[in-house]
Parts: structure tokens; sequence; C-alpha cells
């Protein structure tokens, strides 16, 4: 009966311990799934966030493009040919001296 006791006992120990190594392994499946989930998920962002760079950058050379030639533009209206020209042209100025002929058309 003491045999029994303990064959029982030993029985239902191991019982605990099998049902204790598989909650562990249990969650240790689940911390390492979570891991290689926020991983992946990591991963995912930092591919959208190089997405978004690449795309920034890009944008970035355009404009700095636009401001080149923006400032080069700006510099050729400011130079004094351009500014003559348009006296000329527009307003119908002349330099001193010079005479302004007026074609009219039949």
């Amino acid at each position: 009966m003491i045999k029994q006791k303990q064959l029982q006992k030993k029985s239902k120990d191991s019982s605990k311990l099998v049902k204790l190594k598989r909650f562990i392994i249990f969650v240790l499946i689940f911390c390492l799934l979570s891991i290689i989930y926020n991983f992946y998920q990591g991963y995912q962002e930092k591919k959208i966030m190089e997405s978004k760079i690449a795309s920034l950058e890009a944008e970035i050379r355009v404009l700095d493009k636009s401001k080149k030639d923006l400032k080069e533009q700006i510099k050729h209206i400011h130079s004094e040919g351009f500014i003559e020209k348009v006296a000329r042209e527009e307003l119908g100025l002349v330099k001193k001296g010079e005479i302004l002929y007026i074609l009219v058309e039949e």
C-alpha cells in the first residue's frame, strides 16, 4: 500500500512536471514568436522609412536644381544687358544722343 501511494505520488509529480514543462515550452514559444514579430515590424518600418528618405532626397535634388536655376535667372535679370533690353523694347527708352524712330504701318 505504501508502495502504491508512492507510485501514485510519483505519477502525480511526473504529471505535474510534464504539465510544467509544457507550460514553459508554450511560454518560450510565445516569447520567441513575439520577438520575431517585433523584429519583422521593425524591419517593415525601416523599409518604409528608407523609401520615404529616398523619395525626399530625390525631391531635395529637384528643388536644389530649381533653386540654382532661379538664382541664375535672378542674376540674369539684374544684369545691365537685360535691364537695357527691357528699357528699350518695353519702355521705349533711348540712351542720351540716340534718336528713336517709330515706324508706322499703313
